[in-house]
């Protein structure tokens, strides 16, 4: 039997890691991890304000279902720079039949792909990359 340490790998040197003072943003839905995420990521950059918040949520016309690629407009609303890296351009309809998405798959198959195709010409910058790792509790 392994130890924790063998388990956690090798220990990493000071200058093997950057550590950023990200503030903890706790979910209030079990379906919005993706905008807690942002609000850290928001608020550490220092451009996080509620009401702007909500306000890109109603024009974004984001719900209680978020995918990645709203997440990656999200950002773009705001400024930050990023680059969303995704196995699939478009919906992955491998995950049609998990619990997460099964309610609103349909109706959001044509939105989401629809968001994907416009991404270049509203500035969000999605890459198709290999060996993507996506988990979802």
């Amino acid at each position: 039997m392994r130890t924790e340490a063998e388990a956690a790998g090798p220990q990493l040197e000071p200058g093997d890691f950057v550590q950023l003072p990200v503030p903890i943003i706790q979910q209030l839905y079990h379906w919005d991890c993706g905008l807690a995420c942002s609000k850290m990521v928001l608020r550490y950059l220092g451009q996080l304000d509620d009401g702007e918040f909500e306000g890109a949520l109603q024009e974004l016309r984001l719900t209680r279902s978020i995918w990645t690629i709203d997440l990656a407009y999200l950002m773009s609303h705001f400024g930050v720079r990023h680059r969303f890296c995704t196995q699939t351009l478009g919906v992955d309809k491998g995950y049609k039949n998990q619990s997460f998405y099964r309610k609103h798959f349909d109706t959001e198959e044509t939105r989401v792909n629809q968001l994907f195709a416009q991404a270049k010409s509203c500035k969000v910058l999605v890459e198709k990359c290999r060996n993507v790792q996506h988990q979802h509790q």
